[in-house]
């Protein structure tokens, strides 16, 4: 019995479909729009338009943005009523096979859950840090020839750390048996050394990774030693693929700005960033994608109300979920993640003061919600991100800026298509009623989405569902 079961549930990670569907097409819509009467958000300077305009899309292209009155003939109409229209929200930080339930609640996740949960939010580009592999890839394509609906999809494809490194150990620790041995071999790539870090790069390529992951953490298992890292860089940048770092130490983060990586994924989550570690990041011109609300996240573990959920938060997480996430096992497994919570709750402000010292260096700061980990909701974590990067220091348009312009430059460079409002971009819209600038909480008050130009239909989990 167990061992049908645990094939039954093999397949089901393998496919990864199933689950509620938070958005689908408006039927017969186009991907064409007048959307009149908002105020714009100009990403390059994080500011909202004082005035009202049209942005006029044709064949899912921003073709203007105008003042009020714009001449649309031809086109379907949308009045805005005076909110705020974004660029789609664009997460750099996330994980499209996991699931928000913690660790002691079983639960597999429903990958097309996932991209209607980020769309319903208004993230319309993803950047899967480290999913099961080739399946992300193969995921990666269908949404870009669009028979599967989703966001734009960059992916990583496997994370690669030394043996007992991030996250093999916690995978180990946690995961069940039935799932062990097939979620390890397909998330990790495990290597001792510098040949074998060649040799991993090197079959990884052929899948057209859009980043390189290595996982640099001496928190969480047996950290790689710099002359892997290094290997690891050399080969895919040799590749023509840029790497990007998991980090759990200022330590951590010094050897993978020393050996070249193209940015830290996390900052130190048990510490203060050290002066050295934040100076080099900043001589080396490496952004961080700081996760503050995943840290957040895992620090409330196991003792989460209901009510500490923000509205689009229990629109996302299913009821089961949310009750799991308030109450934890008495278990010696639990036991060692709890003392771990404590140490990441202790470090809650220590972690704001590297947003700070980060912010004060001119590092560029990047915003990724690490959804989906346990508590932290695809889409929905994305706006906590915000909310916590505004907490942290910077301004609401800063944290917008974050999650729009600078997120879009880092995955496709200057001639990004998207992240911002201007003719010739990509038509990933997002309507809110009122000003993100002035109150990010705001930006759960969401009016619409369109995807391409194509108006999505948002539909809320059901209560209790």
């Amino acid at each position: 019995m167990q061992r049908r079961r645990g094939a039954a549930l093999l397949a089901t990670l393998a496919v990864g479909c199933g689950g509620h569907d938070f958005v689908t097409r408006a039927p017969g819509a186009g991907r064409s729009v007048a959307v009149r009467n908002v105020r714009v958000f100009d990403a390059r300077r994080g500011v909202v338009s004082a005035d009202l305009r049209d942005v006029l899309v044709r064949d899912g292209r921003i073709a203007a943005v105008a003042p009020a009155g714009a001449d649309a003939r031809g086109l379907p109409e949308t009045d805005g009523r005076g909110g705020v229209l974004l660029p789609g929200l664009v997460d750099v930080h996330a994980h499209t096979g996991a699931s928000p339930a913690p660790p002691w609640h079983t639960v597999l996740p429903h990958v097309d859950e996932n991209l209607g949960a980020w769309l319903y939010a208004g993230v319309t580009t993803v950047l899967d840090a480290g999913s099961l592999t080739p399946a992300v890839f193969r995921l990666r394509d269908e949404l870009r020839s669009g028979r599967k609906l989703g966001p734009h999809l960059y992916a990583a494809g496997p994370m690669l750390t030394s043996p007992s490194g991030h996250p093999a150990s916690l995978l180990r620790a946690f995961l069940p048996w039935y799932l062990r041995w097939y979620v390890i071999s397909r998330l990790t790539r495990e290597l001792a050394t510098p040949a074998d870090a060649e040799r991993a790069v090197r079959s990884l390529l052929a899948e057209r990774p859009d980043v390189v992951k290595i996982a640099v953490d001496e928190t969480d298992g047996v950290p790689l030693p710099p002359a892997v890292i290094t290997a690891i860089v050399m080969a895919a940048h040799a590749g023509g693929v840029r790497t990007v770092a998991h980090v759990g130490s200022s330590a951590d983060a010094l050897a993978a700005v020393r050996a070249g990586v193209d940015a830290l994924f996390h900052e130190p989550y048990l510490e203060e960033m050290s002066d050295e570690a934040v100076a080099a990041t900043a001589a080396a011109h490496v952004p961080v994608v700081v996760t503050l609300a995943v840290w957040d996240g895992v620090a409330r573990l196991g003792r989460l109300a209901p009510g500490d959920l923000r509205p689009l938060e229990r629109q996302v997480l299913a009821a089961d979920v949310i009750a799991a996430l308030g109450a934890a096992p008495r278990s010696a497994a639990f036991a060692e993640l709890g003392a771990q919570r404590e140490k990441i709750a202790a470090a809650h402000d220590a972690r704001r003061r590297t947003v700070a010292k980060l912010r004060a260096a001119g590092v560029t700061i990047l915003a990724g919600s690490d959804a989906a980990n346990a508590g932290d909701a695809p889409g929905a974590g994305l706006h906590v991100e915000i909310e916590k990067l505004v907490d942290a220091g910077l301004t609401p348009g800063e944290a917008l800026r974050t999650a729009t312009w600078e997120n879009a430059r880092f995955l496709a460079g200057e001639g990004a298509d998207f992240g911002e409002l201007a003719p010739g971009k990509r038509a990933d819209l997002l309507l809110v009623d009122g000003d993100p600038t002035a109150d990010p909480t705001v930006l759960d008050r969401i009016a619409a989405v369109w995807l391409d130009g194509a108006r999505l239909l948002r539909h809320p989990r059901p209560a209790g569902g």
